[in-house]
């Protein structure tokens, strides 16, 4: 899908990173000529324009462009503010529009990839027929993120993979999770979806052995399978039919999924675990509900949100935090491992407070399995090099 921006923020390292995290093709504008240019073609896109942007001559454009193909819009911006400094009517024609997102001129990662993730959903309008037929026709595929872990002689290496769950929609390429995972919620298909992930994640595995590469996976588990009977059971049979063991294995589950102590879920979450799965309390962010949660469950390892590390690096007192946090989890036997590592900045920032393990860009973004093939062998080569 096409990413439509302003040249102003071409440099802007947050929106290069979304892009290629969501596989986007990215052109820029320059003026509202060129931008009228790129809203000429037939297909999707998404518009991202900043306060310099809204204008008459734009808002006309989107206007035209309305009957051609549906686009999405995301405005760097705060409405309120927008309507003080330029028309106001013209800030109200532009808010009409339906798929419209207003992200803020101080937006990070998470914020404009959310934002981005909702245009597209609302243009895809996902049927359960399509996937039904994904899922049969083989479009739903994994992508592998490899963590990087210190050994016993301080050196990083690659020993585990996280699967992460793409589609590869033959009209509108790569689809990120977040786009069609409330859709295969609501149409009742995620016990299909997980099983197929755990399923192509261990024939993955035993293909990576076979070339000798040792590497475990982690994989994302939905709060709609942790009510799942025998879910424990059954999945430790998907593995073993594969020729492998529990402990290959790391589910992760997000925080809020276990906030309520008498919930289900923490039983699910047990039986894993006596079935020898690890479990990783995913998206931590150092918060007291977060210590609550952290003291339920035997973990075997946390990873802590990205936001979380960034006001670690900025306040004193959050880096106090976070290292006390860290020691916590190695005095309850669990592994700590950081996530949105971008920089070695941060890399050498989470040496310091002693994190096991680390999972981001500056190690590798998703990719295919024989990518990392390369990353494995690249970490065993040079160890502590990372970046």
């Amino acid at each position: 899908m096409l990413l439509i921006a302003s040249e102003t923020i071409r440099s802007n390292r947050t929106l290069n990173d979304v892009v290629r995290e969501m596989s986007f093709t990215l052109s820029f504008f320059a003026s509202p000529a060129t931008f009228g240019e790129l809203m000429l073609g037939q297909s999707r896109r998404i518009v991202l324009l900043t306060e310099h942007d809204v204008c008459a001559e734009t808002v006309r454009t989107l206007k035209g462009a309305k009957d051609r193909a549906p686009f999405g819009i995301i405005v760097v911006a705060d409405r309120r503010a927008l309507r003080e400094v330029k028309d106001a009517e013209l800030v109200d024609k532009l808010a009409a529009y339906d798929n419209i997102e207003w992200v803020g001129t101080s937006f990070d990662f998470d914020r404009l990839s959310a934002s981005v993730r909702r245009c597209r959903r609302r243009m895809l309008r996902i049927t359960r027929q399509e996937l039904e037929t994904a899922l049969e026709n083989g479009e739903i595929v994994l992508r592998y993120q490899p963590k990087v872990e210190r050994n016993s002689g301080a050196e990083w290496l690659t020993r585990e993979a996280e699967a992460l769950i793409r589609w590869h929609h033959p009209e509108h390429g790569l689809i990120g999770p977040l786009e069609f995972l409330p859709e295969a919620e609501a149409f009742g298909l995620m016990g299909d979806l997980s099983e197929f992930v755990l399923r192509e994640a261990a024939r993955q595995q035993v293909a990576w052995r076979d070339a000798g590469i040792q590497l475990n996976s982690c994989i994302n588990l939905a709060s709609s399978q942790l009510s799942q009977e025998k879910l424990a059971s059954s999945y430790r049979d998907i593995v073993r039919e594969a020729g492998l063991e529990p402990a290959n294995f790391t589910f992760e589950v997000i925080e809020q999924d276990l906030s309520d102590p008498s919930s289900p879920h923490l039983a699910a979450i047990k039986s894993l675990r006596n079935h020898g799965f690890r479990i990783c309390l995913d998206d931590f962010r150092v918060a007291a509900s977060s210590l609550s949660t952290f003291e339920q469950l035997p973990f075997d390892e946390v990873k802590i949100h990205a936001s979380a590390i960034h006001r670690a690096k900025k306040d004193p007192v959050s880096m106090t935090v976070l290292a006390a946090v860290t020691g916590l989890a190695h005095n309850l036997g669990m592994s700590v491992c950081a996530a949105g590592v971008e920089d070695q900045e941060t890399f050498e920032f989470l040496k310091t407070i002693e994190c096991d393990k680390m999972q981001g860009f500056l190690i590798s973004e998703a990719v295919l399995p024989n990518i990392i093939r390369q990353v494995y062998l690249a970490s065993d080569d040079k160890g502590e090099e990372v970046a």
